[in-house]
């Protein structure tokens, strides 16, 4: 699937990444997702991954992707809070097809 990847990082200091994908697959409609972030640990709970995100939007809106699909992890309250802040809207909790955690299904209209 065609994606655009990009660091994040104030002043020289990498605190993240981003992966946007143009569209979706069947994986990454059951349990990917359009967008993956991160944060390095040592630089959470300061608003970074609000601000990844809501950039990665900006990013996936230029390729004409509508809704956007983003997921977490079951249990990662901190993700589900940001994607919630983001404009995130619970579709559903679904098993990952992978095996793992499993992943809540949220849309960005």
């Amino acid at each position: 699937m065609p994606a655009t990847f990009l660091l994040a990082f104030v002043g020289d200091e990498l605190v993240g990444r981003t992966s946007i994908r143009h569209g979706l697959n069947d994986f990454l409609l059951a349990a990917g997702g359009h967008i993956g972030y991160a944060v390095l640990a040592q630089f959470r709970r300061r608003g970074f991954a609000t601000e990844i995100l809501t950039q990665s939007l900006v990013v996936a809106r230029s390729y004409d992707v509508g809704s956007v699909l983003v997921t977490c992890d079951e249990d990662n309250e901190a993700s589900a809070r940001v994607i919630t802040r983001c404009g995130g809207v619970l579709e559903n909790i679904v098993d990952n097809p992978e095996g793992g955690p499993r992943k809540r299904r949220y849309w960005i209209g």
